[in-house]
């Protein structure tokens, strides 16, 4: 066992209300024989605890593998291919490039693609969106079964308002997400998770989300991921489409897809009521501050959630975001305390 000794950030990847990017400047690690980090903190509070390990020092930054709770596979070539905002960009961008995945060569091809970069860009755990093709799924974890990455992923579940190669009957897309499930969920000794994933209120039905909440009280230890109130437009489509729902969040509570978990990317227009609940139900929100700027989304407010007690993490979301470095997502995200002094 050695003690790694210099500046650590041990950033967790979780926002709080203290500064999550604080750097201790004379920090260790303490590494195991297999390469394992199982200890970390002040420098001399370590070597005091491990006295009769030895201590190598380094010049550089000590940080943990670097998490991304949002990003989209498919969209790894399409990135700077902005069209209006989200719902035109989905249209005219985003699904005609998702409809090449049900071809399994070219999804393999982009997921070794996006798998390179986030290694490139130090991320060791990325939770991701495939596309409604059950090959898209396999052709990631696949891709990723030879690395070292902690990877959470799902089927995008879709059976209205999308081209309807991407669309998928409720019953036949529980049937594809269960086979899914089997396949990976738990897979590589723990390192892969299933991610039930309806893409967004907009491209479900009632009986979609109903196949979701299903899959997930079957499989408890699945995540499920879904997007929330990322513009107005989105926002004002969902009153139309549930108008008994009291809100936007409240088209998942009411199918039991809100509760711990759940992650809801964005979260930029939402109610009080709506915060309260993510917080009450130990929801995650997945703030993606550089998406939200390209698209003109509008600006999360990250403190308010905080207040709140909602869990914040960072995502990419590749490729409306511009960037798969997440250190670079973090020095754009809005009411983080004093983010930028450990830049």
């Amino acid at each position: 066992m050695i003690l790694q000794r210099g500046r650590l950030r041990p950033f967790s990847g979780t926002l709080t209300g203290e500064d999550p990017f604080r750097v201790i400047e004379d920090g260790a690690v303490l590494i195991d024989d297999d390469g394992e980090v199982v200890d970390h903190g002040d420098a001399r509070t370590m070597i005091a605890v491990h006295p009769d390990t030895t201590v190598v020092p380094t010049d550089a930054l000590l940080t943990p593998g670097l998490a991304d709770a949002h990003a989209h596979y498919s969209q790894t070539r399409i990135l700077g291919t902005y069209v209006g905002g989200l719902l035109e960009w989905l249209e005219a961008v985003v699904f005609p490039e998702e409809v090449r995945f049900a071809d399994p060569a070219y999804a393999r091809a982009v997921a070794r693609e996006f798998l390179d970069r986030c290694e490139a860009a130090g991320t060791t755990d990325v939770t991701v969106y495939a596309t409604s093709h059950p090959a898209s799924v396999d052709a990631l974890f696949a891709e990723a079964q030879d690395r070292t990455l902690r990877v959470t992923a799902g089927l995008v579940m879709m059976d209205r308002n999308a081209p309807s190669p991407l669309l998928t009957a409720a019953q036949e897309v529980y049937d594809e997400s269960l086979a899914l499930i089997r396949r990976w969920h738990g897979a590589q000794d723990g390192r892969f998770t299933y991610a039930i994933t309806p893409r967004f209120a907009p491209t479900s039905t009632p009986a979609l989300l109903e196949a979701a909440a299903a899959l997930w009280r079957e499989h408890p230890t699945c995540i499920m991921q879904t997007h929330l109130a990322e513009s107005e437009a989105e926002v004002a489509w969902v009153r139309r489409l549930f108008p008994d729902a009291p809100d936007y969040l409240g088209v998942f509570e009411r199918h039991g897809l809100v509760g711990p978990g759940a992650i809801f990317a964005h979260a930029i227009h939402v109610s009080d009521r709506e915060v309260g609940l993510l917080a009450e139900a130990g929801a995650t929100v997945a703030h993606c501050p550089t998406a939200n700027r390209v698209l003109g989304s509008g600006r999360c407010d990250v403190a308010r959630l905080l207040a709140a007690g909602v869990e914040v993490r960072l995502g990419t979301d590749v490729g409306a975001g511009t960037t798969f470095d997440i250190m670079e997502v973090a020095a754009e995200a809005e009411g983080v305390p004093r983010r930028r002094r450990s830049f």
